[in-house]
């Protein structure tokens, strides 16, 4: 719970943090960089390759890798930071004794023999769809930096930016071709401001390495983000709605 020792520091800032933690495996070490992944699940092969050598890439550099263990973007960066070394991280939207999707069972297993598996939801706990917009923040608020590789203009996983946002976390994208769809959402939030990745320097030479800071005190550059979110819930069908609105949100 938020009174436990082990609670992760990062999330304590925020009124919306879970008041319990449920992990299997171990959680993030508060003295390396956490860095996020997350991007689209029907990706294409340019995001998987994408998605892996960053994350192994960044993962050789000592940082931990947090996603969803969703399929596609997820799941490849996830891979990649094994493939580094660095423990990696993934939050679920079941309880943490539930693989989802089952096909993952091996990388599930994989990433708890030196990282963990965590979640708001106790064991047992379904992959519910309105269970998945809400572990976002938990992934974001984990994190120095969100990365998003692979984007349709209005894919789910850009609620992690907006989650971002709300939390005051660097945000990042992998550039796309123009004319793709799978591009069009990594594309427009560059053009609103997020910061260009061509290779893990970009994000290597930006991360500060000191873990006596928490994000309160760490200094970033200001950027305006053209680009909110609206969520609503259907009460009787429990499921989440967006809305894309153009506002702007400041990342200090």
């Amino acid at each position: 719970s938020v009174n436990d020792r082990d609670y992760p520091a990062k999330l304590l800032p925020y009124d919306h943090r879970p008041e319990y933690l449920f992990y299997k495996g171990r959680l993030p070490d508060r003295d390396k960089p956490v860095v996020a992944m997350v991007g689209a699940r029907a990706c294409s092969n340019y995001g998987r390759k994408m998605a892996r050598a960053l994350a192994r890439e960044l993962s050789e550099n000592g940082v931990q890798i947090i996603s969803g263990m969703a399929r596609g973007i997820d799941t490849y960066s996830q891979i990649g930071a094994l493939e580094g070394g660095t423990p990696t991280f993934a939050v679920l939207g079941s309880g943490v004794d539930v693989c989802y999707p089952t096909e993952n069972i091996e990388l599930y297993n994989d990433i708890l023999k030196n990282g963990g598996i965590i979640s708001e939801y106790p064991p047992g706990a379904g992959p519910i769809a309105w269970h998945f917009p809400l572990r976002n923040r938990i992934i974001s608020g984990l994190s120095d930096k969100v990365i998003v590789v692979e984007a349709r203009e209005k894919s789910g996983s850009l609620i992690t930016v907006e989650w971002a946002l709300e939390q005051g976390k660097d945000v990042m994208a992998v550039p796309g071709r123009v004319g793709e769809k799978l591009s069009d959402g990594c594309n427009r939030l560059i053009r609103a401001g997020a910061g260009i990745i061509t290779g893990a320097n970009d994000v290597l030479n930006d991360i500060q390495y000191s873990g006596s800071k928490n994000e309160n005190e760490k200094k970033q550059k200001e950027k305006n983000i053209v680009f909110l979110i609206e969520r609503k819930i259907d009460n009787k069908s429990s499921k989440m709605y967006y809305t894309y609105l153009t506002g702007i949100a400041k990342i200090q």
